[in-house]
């Protein structure tokens, strides 16, 4: 049982390792000079957004090279020893695991779904992986990130404001992941999982399976009984489900040697040399990626396929990165957004009470697409020289008129943000107390 003990800590270090980079993220933001998003590094996120990046070459929003590395890496150690990934590393699966033990520990009696229930319900996480890949590609953003337990996990530590944000993926996380795993051990994995579905494909083509000699086997049940997914390899001579997770518990719980062990048809091997190959390919395909210079953990900027440039705000950005991702001046995304004027602007979106980085993004975007569709009026009934403008002119027809946005004219003449755009230049003028000329002036210097 050495081996198990083993794979327990592993599993652990993949989870707090994991857990603390969740923690600095939240701490510090993403970007360049932050820490990874949790998305970056979930190897489900390479299947999520290999379409887009094959379509267009962009990722999508908080997707990066490092999740198609991980997903590469994770169906390369799948198809070779098989789900390894599942049983030594995966944190959802530990969490799941660490919650059978504590039920057994407060003695709640473990139970298993009828089998006529159990076997149709094995098949409800291929529909969900279908359903979540039809729609993240078809609506060019991830689809699952709001029902995502892993996301929750990740983000636990950002308080009550991330579960009233995403409700239902704290219900996944705490319901089918913790609770369920009470009575029925990896409920998540056995029912739910969505990468689970794609690997257990993937374990079908496995070169290394549970193999049984049938001539030394004493029917002891054991092996049935230690399964975390409920298998039977007592009851046949090579271990074929796609359900199987290569935990070795099986084979480490066999009392008599060499009768159940992992192998191929012509070689044997521990269920520790299996979890260690896993491991080395795993970590074979992260170390190549940084060798080569592959290994990003956030989208590398770039404007060919972006529809629309306030698609690359995220919450660790602050205000002024902010104004220079969608080149509008601080000034103009404070007005755009509704922020108030003495908002920080050297403070991340997300570390700034009562303001939703979401939003600001929306908020930028739907500006950014009218600017793109607004056609300016004919010049030949309208002034062309910004000396002709005059008191009874509005900044709406002044805009207009000059293919310029009104927050930049407001922003270069240093009148207040907010001044309304509908009333004449001669009232705001009075108002402010300032002149119309100020106006003109403006409008010259952005039309250099």
């Amino acid at each position: 049982m050495k081996s198990q003990k083993i794979r327990l800590a592993v599993q652990l270090a993949f989870l707090i390792f994991l857990s603390w980079i969740g923690y600095r993220h939240q701490l510090l933001g993403g970007g360049p000079e932050g820490v990874p998003p949790v998305d970056a590094l979930c190897p489900f996120g390479g299947i999520e957004g290999l379409y887009a990046y094959l379509k267009t070459g962009t990722w999508l929003r908080r997707l990066a090279p490092s999740s198609l590395v991980l997903f590469a890496g994770v169906v390369a150690m799948t198809v070779v020893v098989g789900r390894v990934f599942c049983s030594w590393i995966c944190p959802l699966g530990t969490i799941g695991e660490l919650s059978a033990k504590v039920a057994r520990k407060l003695a709640i009696t473990p139970r298993e779904l009828p089998e006529s229930v159990d076997r149709p319900a094995r098949y409800l996480k291929y529909a969900i992986l279908a359903i979540i890949l039809f729609f993240t590609w078809k609506l060019g953003t991830l689809a699952w990130r709001n029902y995502d337990p892993w996301v929750a996990w990740m983000h636990l530590s950002a308080g009550w404001k991330e579960v009233v944000e995403k409700p239902w993926a704290y219900i996944v996380l705490f319901g089918a992941v913790i609770a369920a795993s009470l009575w029925i051990e990896r409920f998540w994995c056995r029912y739910l999982c969505p990468l689970g579905a794609l690997l257990a494909l993937g374990q079908k083509l496995s070169l290394v399976k549970i193999r049984r000699n049938d001539s030394s086997c004493i029917h002891c049940h054991l092996c049935h009984t230690s399964c975390p997914v409920n298998l039977n390899p007592e009851a046949k001579e090579t271990e074929n489900s796609a359900e199987c997770i290569a935990c070795g518990r099986c084979t480490d719980t066999c009392p008599v040697e060499k009768t159940l062990s992992f192998g191929t048809k012509k070689k044997f091997f521990s269920s520790l040399a299996v979890g260690i190959v896993g491991l080395l390919l795993f970590f074979g395909f992260y170390g190549a990626a940084r060798l080569s210079g592959k290994w990003m953990t956030y989208a590398p900027s770039t404007t060919e396929g972006v529809r629309n440039a306030a698609s690359g705000i995220y919450g660790w950005m602050t205000l002024h990165q902010v104004s220079e991702t969608v080149k509008l001046t601080e000034e103009e995304v404070i007005a755009i957004t509704n922020l108030p004027a003495g908002v920080p602007r050297d403070v991340s979106l997300k570390n700034i009470e009562g303001v939703d980085d979401e939003e600001i993004r929306a908020l930028l975007e739907a500006y950014l697409e009218k600017q793109k569709t607004e056609i300016p009026s004919s010049p030949k009934t309208t002034p062309q020289n910004p000396e002709e403008i005059k008191g009874s002119m509005t900044l709406s027809s002044i805009a207009e008129t000059y293919g310029l946005a009104a927050e930049k004219i407001l922003a270069e003449a240093g009148w207040p943000m907010d001044a309304p755009k509908d009333k004449p230049l001669k009232e705001l003028a009075a108002e402010y107390k300032t002149e119309v000329s100020v106006i003109r002036e403006a409008v010259k210097k952005l039309l250099k």
